[in-house]
């Protein structure tokens, strides 16, 4: 272990906290009753999902099996987002479609949507909605090109003056639908703004520029009696930029616009658009059980003009921009341009904000609902957009550190708001391969809380509308984490889930303070909170120094929901000393109550100090009880612990699934009486591990090191273990390829991305007996090849029984 003294200086600004927050309740709960829920917290503090529906790939069915599934996973709520079936750029979507007739919005789409919501009510779960069809950012079908985002755009004529000129000014080239579902469809809506006639000389000034629209007819034909010299005539107008919605369901693709930004007049017909048909469809659980409307983060492109932006710049600067448009395309080093630019950049950042982002709000909150976005990599001011939604969010992507932005957090603490949430894991297909586990989750989710997000929005949970045989079923093409119902440990990651609801519980409760070398501080009425992690692969063993004095710590360990007293505390100065022991990725509360135990000494567990341990490793036989995901149970005896990838039998070395560990160990009384506990350390596993003693729940070990306590289970003489390992989808998925596919592949993206079903089977439509019987899984994206590397699976121990001997502190 390494030894490191770790002297933190954490300030304690309790005066820069706000008691008031982004919370619905009514008063701020005390320090007590968190900790009266902290081993079960209320559904409130769960963490939500972004809930894909795939196109038309969609069923009341299907609808009611995920709802339930997230309820049993400990998943508070979804965001419902209406996707292509194939979500990757230039790729068509899946062929044979099963459901043709369930377009967006159609009847069959309401039934389903209202389904949802009934069955969400049933459950206690929230539902809200992507406002757009797609995943970014504000359009629809009722976008029409003159109510879509505008871009300048001109043609240039050179002119010799000291003439009467008439000639036909060329009308600008328009922009091209391009991107997602791209058709190549060229803009047919344009009007024109001015003339404008800039002298062909360096540095021309803008007060050279001439506005000579009046001379041009509605047909474009210039009379002009040209002053001496060369000119060169900009015909400026705007047209749509054409930018689209995307991944659009597949009835969309082609035919949807991204809606003007920076007009009130379109902002408010875009959301009429959007709530009107949910408030009629949805209104019997609206701001109940259906509570909010998402805008993702911005991915529309730039818009640089909208009907009434002249006067709109004249009124905020107080000089037209019109001169300034024609001068700057005729040269880029006036230095005064510089000027112009800054001015231009601050009218459109204030149109999307006050006529675009504003409206939404008030239009969102006005409908019953709440309003949540990602305010940022748009051209508007991020700081300042962070204090209109209800709900700011960020975002973070797996193989990372979780952190979203301090633009988001701070933003959040200067508006008052105390919920921020995030995307969260949003994977890239070289890294999210039906690979991840929650140990691999772990490192990325401690970084967003100590970023200071305190509500997650898991990416993703793909709708699953087919019968349960077709596993892992739906994609979200090639992106994002695999959360869902078809997931293999998405049971046994109940316990993950838990606790993401105990961290999000505290974070909830109390206001963001700072957060300083792995440590995050937070404030409520009657406690200070520090969220203290370990980032770093090896130990630490280190003394952290808090901003607290007169206070007794408290150790609140939200993977175990276990409150624990602490005994070798210091004070000095202003601060007091607390000594921490956190393996790599494991993480603690450091809780300090106003009162001494914050006035629930039952719920705090001593402190104690191992003095004495010995371990004996669990030899001989196993008996393993193998359920794979898609196929028929059986058993095998291990007689010794080994990686199932590395064995010879097809149905091991390829297996996915849970494998059930039995054997029977003897354990002495004295073992386990007194000061004495015994923890079972079961070594190398892969990938998520529930333990049973005697037929009773003894724990969920979901992130190394994979130890437990399991003296409360025990009896003296012989006890039965149960180990029940998951491992993840990969090696199934690799099996499969084995052997030829019973379907068509689409566009192969290499190895490293992997390659889409081109369409689903006729077999499959049919409902027929599949063709090939060595296949197991369905899938339409294939991350991994004929030789791909299998996973380690199953457990590798070795397996050990610890018994410690302690010394316990009242």
């Amino acid at each position: 272990m390494n030894k490191l003294i770790y002297i933190l200086s954490v300030s304690f600004l309790l005066s820069s906290c706000s008691a008031s927050g982004n919370r619905q309740q009514e008063k701020d709960l005390t320090i007590k009753e968190l900790a009266g829920m902290f081993r079960q917290p209320p559904v409130d503090y769960r963490p939500y999902v972004w809930w894909h529906w795939m196109g038309s790939n969609f069923s009341k069915e299907g609808i009611t099996k995920d709802l339930e599934a997230m309820k049993e996973a400990g998943i508070g709520g979804a965001t419902i987002f209406n996707l292509t079936s194939a979500v990757q750029e230039s790729q068509a979507p899946i062929e044979n479609n099963p459901w043709p007739e369930q377009t967006y919005r159609s009847e069959a789409y309401w039934e389903a949507l209202e389904h949802a919501a009934s069955e969400a009510k049933r459950l206690g779960l929230k539902l809200g909605m992507q406002n757009t069809p797609g995943y970014s950012t504000t359009g629809g079908p009722w976008i029409t090109e003159e109510r879509g985002m505008q871009t300048l755009v001109s043609s240039q004529t050179k002119i010799t003056g000291d003439r009467l000129v008439e000639l036909s000014l060329e009308k600008p080239e328009l922009p091209v639908y391009k991107g997602w579902g791209a058709s190549n469809k060229q803009a047919t809506y344009y009007r024109d703004i001015a003339v404008m006639a800039v002298p062909d000389k360096k540095n021309a000034a803008v007060g050279e520029v001439i506005d000579i629209s009046g001379s041009m007819d509605a047909n474009g034909l210039l009379k002009w009696n040209a002053p001496a010299g060369t000119w060169t005539v900009y015909r400026i107008g705007h047209a749509p930029t054409m930018a689209n919605p995307h991944p659009l369901p597949d009835d969309l693709i082609g035919k949807v616009l991204e809606a003007d930004k920076m007009s009130k007049e379109q902002s408010l017909y875009h959301w009429q658009n959007i709530l009107d048909p949910l408030v009629e469809h949805l209104h019997d659980y609206i701001g109940t059980t259906f509570t909010h409307i998402l805008i993702d983060s911005y991915e529309a492109g730039d818009q640089n003009w909208t009907p009434g932006f002249r006067d709109d710049f004249i009124r905020q600067k107080g000089y037209d921009p019109l001169p300034w448009i024609a001068l700057k395309q005729s040269s880029e080093e006036n230095e005064q341009i510089g000027k112009f630019d800054e001015d231009f950049k601050e009218v459109v950042n204030r149109l999307y904000v006050d006529n675009g982002w504003k409206v939404a709000k008030e239009m969102i909150n006005k409908a019953g609902l709440q309003f949540y976005w990602e305010p940022y990599y748009g051209p508007f001011n991020t700081a300042e957009c962070v204090s209109i939604p209800d709900l700011p969010m960020g975002e973070f992507w797996t193989g990372g550190d979780g952190a979203i932005s301090p633009e988001i957090t701070n933003g959040a603490k200067e508006a008052g708001k105390r919920l921020v949430g995030a995307e969260a894991f949003t994977g890239r297909p070289e890294i999210s391969q039906y690979t991840e586990d929650p140990a691999f989750l772990k490192h990325s989710t401690d970084g967003s809380f100590l970023s200071g997000v305190n509500l997650l929005f898991l990416h993703h949970w793909v709708h699953q509308p087919f019968d349960d045989q077709y596993q892992p079923g739906m994609g979200m093409g090639w992106w994002g984490t695999h959360f869902g119902r078809n997931q293999t440990w998405i049971k046994p990651g109940k316990a993950y889930f838990t606790y993401l609801a105990r961290c999000q519980m505290l974070l909830q409760e109390s206001a963001f303070v700072s957060t300083k070398e792995n440590v995050l501080h937070r404030s409520m009425p009657d406690a200070e909170i520090y969220f203290v992690i370990n980032p770093a692969d090896t130990d630490l063993n280190g003394r952290f120094a808090f901003g607290v004095k007169n206070r007794v710590p408290e150790l609140w360990y939200a993977d175990r929901g276990i409150i624990r007293r602490v005994h070798d505390w210091k004070e000095s100065g202003d601060s007091t000393y607390v000594d921490l022991t956190l393996h790599p990725d494991e993480s603690v509360f450091v809780v300090f109550p106003k009162n001494k135990h914050g006035g629930y000494p039952d719920l705090v567990l001593p402190a104690v100090d191992v003095i004495q341990e010995s371990g004996r490793v669990l030899e001989g036989n196993w008996k393993v009880r193998f359920e794979p995901k898609l196929d028929a149970a059986f058993e095998q005896d291990f007689s010794v612990l080994s990686d199932f990838s590395r064995h010879p039998d097809p149905s091991i070395k390829y297996f996915s699934g849970t494998a059930t560990y039995t054997k029977e160990i003897e354990v002495d009384a004295s073992s386990i009486g007194g000061n004495k506990r015994i923890i079972l350390d079961l070594g190398e596993l892969n990938d998520i591990a529930e333990v049973k003693v005697n037929g009773e729940n003894a724990g969920v070990l979901w992130y190394p090191p994979y130890q437990t306590d399991i003296t409360s289970w025990l009896k003296p003489g012989s006890n039965r273990l149960e180990i029940a390992v998951t491992n993840n989808w990969a090696n199934r998925l690799i099996g499969d390829e084995q052997y030829p596919a019973d379907f068509e592949w689409g566009q192969d993206r290499g190895v490293e991305k992997g390659r889409a079903m081109k369409a689903f089977p006729d077999w499959f439509i049919r409902k027929q007996p599949r063709p090939s019987k060595e296949r197991k899984a369905f899938y339409i994206w294939c991350y991994h090849r004929k030789n791909s590397p299998l996973q380690p699976a199953g457990l590798v121990g070795p397996v050990r029984v610890v018994e410690q001997s302690l010394k316990v502190y009242d």
